[in-house]
């Protein structure tokens, strides 16, 4: 099975999700409890339990998320070393609700037109800053490398012309 980064991120968000659950039910334990300072033995049983369940969704969230940036980067350079180059047309933009360092994590479905083998669609992620960001419109062709076997595929750079969607 392979791990996509696209899959990571939305297992990050069902963390982030599900950890206001426990979030609140910390509260809901505390409530009729006087004010004053306690070790964590001293706490009620929902208090512990709540605040162990948060602590194990807040890592997750941010192994999660993370790990789809990581997991983006080493696919990108695994298609860059050893994909095929071919132009591609950009069929759809999408908002995939994450930024890294004021760069947005954009979702691209693309028509990709090899040279020697049937053109197909498919469907990739990639930073790109929020300078460059009016370069990838719909209609636009860019360069991608791609691998033949899964027609997984990257952006590499923009191409000069423009093509009707």
């Amino acid at each position: 099975m392979k791990i996509r980064s696209t899959t990571l991120r939305k297992l990050g968000w069902s963390c982030f999700g599900l950890m206001w659950i426990p979030f609140f039910t910390m509260f809901a334990g505390l409530y009729k409890l006087p004010s004053g300072s306690y070790d964590f033995n001293e706490l009620p049983q929902l208090t512990q339990y709540s605040l162990i369940a948060l602590s194990i969704l807040f890592i997750l969230t941010f192994v999660f998320f993370i790990g789809s940036v990581i997991i983006s980067k080493i696919s990108k350079n695994r298609l860059l070393q050893s994909g095929k180059e071919a132009p591609a047309i950009i069929k759809r933009v999408y908002e995939t609700g994450t930024t890294v360092n004021n760069s947005y994590m954009v979702g691209f479905d693309l028509e990709v037109m090899p040279k020697n083998a049937p053109k197909f669609y498919t469907s990739t992620e990639q930073l790109i800053s929020r300078l460059q960001i009016h370069k990838f419109e719909v209609g636009t062709t860019v360069l991608v490398a791609y691998d033949a076997k899964t027609q997984v595929a990257t952006i590499i750079g923009e191409l000069e012309q423009k093509l009707n969607p």
